[in-house]
């Protein structure tokens, strides 16, 4: 947010070779050396008018106040240059004074926590305001926060102002936070000493130049460090400094060879996770919406998947999804550390390996991809982290994606009005509902899985991976159902009289089930053979299509529109050679599923007994699956 912290081991971190706070006067300060007379001198920080009014809220001074508690509760007895750095302000000399180019915020809210804590005189005129509108500002502070008085009398007086409503706000929030903390033995007195000398500033003093162009140059110029710019610099400095925690200082070298190979296996992973195919599968196992005001930046870095991947494992679902879940690292092993920065980049890694692992196994990957894109809302990565740490090794981790799979197909069937029962039995109506090719599938809900899930399967005994875009686990708004022997036929087929009579015969073999009465096919079977009726006979053949077979899943396919739309009511014959064309010109992307149902039919024709065996064959490949 406004105030980024950074808790470090030592100043070394910031400013090479400094080794206390003395030697460093001119950069890093506490509270009380920013207003102390050494500095300012007869002098004062002011606030100029260019600059806007106080708005922090309870949210944020609670937040601040949390993460100081939070760091003093990692000092041990041996930490004595550890301090927790509240970002930089900048200060520009304006005659006798100094104006706060940057930081006022900050500043004041500093002066009102350390107001309510411990000793409040220093900032006794030493806080003012030019604008003359905003005298009230500087007497409200005075006479009310840096007297204490605002604490120790009731408050029922309206704010007269903005700037007094949010110095209220935030005075009362730290009230609040202290009379609801659990102080234990003497933390709340180290708490202050923490405030009081280890909660630093970088103070950046400006003499020349045009103080409200440096204004406008630095906030203009403002950009948040992203979650994996932060990450970086935590694991590189802390992380390194816990796995060499008893290395001699002498042997630093040790230690920053070390953090060049740290800094070239983040690079390693970042660039991983970067990739097309890769981000894309990233994306699929994390939450729509999943990096929304969380400071990091998916699209820019790659490795932020998988730091929202680490925070969905370890996520008590109290703590929001920023970098403030990851700044003192995880707590991995569960050993009750406070700080585990070496566990967290450990953590990272392990996260890396298996992901890495799933995306390069191509059952592996299809699975998951079919998973999350068709039942994201009831799976979760979660869900998938939770069968990897159960299964032993890879072979059982695909086992329990096929039985995840065939359960949500199945549920999927009772959702479609399918009968309920036993896996068994439900996997067994599925089945013979596809085999009947009298089924409707085209108004079916759950075609577009069946026919996506060929492809997978194809894909999964093949070793290829889908050719398409990922997106494409899912029936896109760019495809429709095909028709195999399409539903209209062109005057070409109408006009086929040899075609219909074939027809005629094949919906006479009970095999097919259509229960057409024996009357109707004669009086149709006389009809083609008669050379004055048969033409409106094969009309009204035409216009029953769709109840003999046409909408089986054995003769509708998932194909990009624009191709379909191409050849409209093609014959099958001059249909399979534009697919095969397209396929081969790379013109179109084409499904496995749809691309090897015409290629491997060398019939120019395509007739209810291939319908059959289509359906036939996609029922054997399904119950093959399901488990």
């Amino acid at each position: 947010g406004r105030c980024r912290s950074v808790c470090s081991d030592s100043i070394e971190d910031i400013v090479s070779h400094c080794q206390i706070f003395n030697s460093m006067d001119d950069l890093v300060k506490n509270i009380k050396q920013i207003f102390d007379k050494g500095f300012l001198g007869s002098s004062c920080l002011n606030i100029p008018e260019y600059q806007r009014g106080y708005e922090w809220s309870r949210k944020e001074v609670r937040l601040l106040l949390d993460d100081v508690k939070r760091f003093v509760e990692t000092l041990s007895d041996d930490d004595n240059l550890k301090f927790y750095c509240l970002q930089h302000i900048t200060l520009f000399k304006h005659g006798e004074d100094y104006n706060i180019v940057d930081g006022q915020q900050r500043i004041t809210t500093f002066a009102i926590i350390i107001s309510y804590y411990s000793e409040s005189k220093i900032f006794k005129d030493k806080l003012r305001y030019s604008v003359s509108a905003r005298e009230h500002t500087k007497a409200f502070l005075e006479n009310e926060i840096f007297t204490g008085r605002f604490w120790n009398i009731e408050n029922t007086e309206k704010p007269k102002h903005k700037d007094e409503y949010y110095i209220r706000e935030v005075a009362h929030e730290i009230k609040s936070w202290d009379e609801s903390t659990d102080w234990s033995n003497n933390e709340r007195e180290l708490f202050i000493q923490t405030l009081n000398n280890r909660v630093i500033f970088i103070v950046n003093c400006i003499k020349n130049g045009e103080e409200e162009s440096i204004f406008s140059n630095i906030n203009g110029a403002k950009a948040e460090l992203d979650g994996a710019d932060l990450m970086r610099a935590i694991q590189i400095t802390h992380s390194t400094k816990e796995k060499f925690a008893n290395l001699c200082t002498e042997n630093r070298n040790e230690i920053n060879e070390y953090r060049v190979r740290m800094g070239m296996e983040l690079d390693d992973i970042n660039s991983w996770c970067c990739r097309k195919d890769v981000n894309d599968f990233l994306a699929l196992l994390t939450p729509l919406n999943a990096f929304d005001h969380s400071g990091f930046n998916a699209t820019c870095f790659g490795i932020n998947y998988l730091y929202r991947l680490m925070y969905d494992i370890h996520t008590n679902n109290k703590d929001a999804f920023n970098f403030r879940f990851f700044e003192y690292g995880i707590d991995v092993k569960k050993n009750g550390r406070q700080v585990d920065n070496w566990e967290m980049y450990e953590e990272l890694k392990r996260i890396y390996g298996f992901v890495h692992d799933w995306f390069d196994n191509n059952e592996i990957f299809h699975l998951i991809s079919y998973l999350r894109s068709n039942y994201g809302q009831k799976i979760s990565f979660g869900d998938l982290y939770k069968i990897w740490q159960c299964s032993t090794d890879k072979p059982k981790f695909i086992l329990a994606l096929k039985k995840m799979t065939t359960i949500h197909i199945l549920d999927t069937h009772k959702g479609n009005n399918g009968p309920e029962g036993s896996n068994d039995v439900d996997k067994k109506t599925l089945i013979s509902k596809i085999q009947d090719i009298s089924t409707d599938w085209y108004h079916d809900g759950m075609l577009s899985k069946l026919l996506i899930l060929l492809d997978v399967i194809d894909c999964c005994e093949s070793k290829n991976k889908l050719r398409i875009a990922i997106e494409s686990f899912k029936k896109q708004k760019y495809e429709d159902y095909e028709h195999i022997g399409c539903q209209t036929p062109n005057d070409s087929d109408v006009n086929d009289r040899n075609k219909w009579i074939g027809y005629v015969q094949q919906l006479r073999n009970d095999k097919y089930k259509f229960n057409i009465s024996p009357e109707t096919l004669k009086k149709w079977d006389t009809a083609l053979n008669s050379d004055e009726n048969w033409g409106d006979v094969s009309q009204e053949i035409v216009g029953q299509l769709n109840l003999y077979g046409l909408n089986s899943i054995g003769n509708l396919v998932l194909l990009h529109e624009t191709p379909n739309c191409s050849y409209r009511n093609a014959s099958f014959n001059d249909k399979k050679g534009i697919i095969i064309d397209n396929f081969y010109k790379g013109e179109y992307s084409i499904r496995p599923h749809t691309l090897k149902t015409f290629a491997t039919n060398v019939n120019k024709e395509w007739t209810l007994e291939d319908i059959k065996h289509s359906a036939e064959a996609i029922a054997k490949t399904i119950g093959n699956f399901l488990i």
